[in-house]
């Protein structure tokens, strides 16, 4: 093999390192207005924590700063709630939500964690080998829409 396609070689392997996975999903546009963003089907090896789980861990990415705005009472936020449905396709809510602390009207682009509790969601769905996801995010409000990636999730 010559020198250029083990260079080549090299910056595909590294290309592919840097960049990650892909998401699990995203919302392009997200106007600070409650919405669903409904996950694909996940693999078993994720879900099987999920039966003795307190809080469901979110990795999320904003490609660009998102500023928001204050709410009627004065109060700037973004949250996450999850829902969750069996097999037996009845939805269940946390009772609790996670969320990003904002500074200054401003949220960095980049990648942050959130935790919500999975209060609210019986054991035995969460059990479950089938399992549908939902996570919905809600803002007090954006200057302009953003775009949000949903990038893993995991239990704690």
């Amino acid at each position: 093999m010559n020198r250029f396609n083990l260079v080549a070689a090299y910056l595909g392997l590294a290309s592919v390192a840097f960049a990650g996975g892909k998401p699990l999903a995203s919302l392009a546009k997200f106007d600070g207005k409650f919405q669903w963003i409904k996950l694909p089907s996940l693999p078993a090896s994720t879900l099987k924590p999920f039966a003795k789980a307190k809080a469901l861990v979110i990795d999320v990415t904003f490609a660009h700063p998102v500023k928001l705005k204050k709410d009627k009472n004065g109060n700037i936020w973004l949250s996450f709630i999850v829902a969750d449905q069996g097999s037996d396709w009845a939805w269940h809510q946390t009772s609790g939500s996670g969320s990003i602390p904002v500074q200054s009207g401003t949220l960095a682009a980049g990648s942050y964690t959130v935790t919500v509790p999975l209060a609210g969601i019986p054991a035995k769905v969460l059990a479950d080998k089938m399992q549908t996801l939902s996570i919905g995010p809600a803002a007090s409000a954006l200057v302009s829409p953003a775009s949000i990636t949903i990038d893993r999730i995991r239990t704690k």
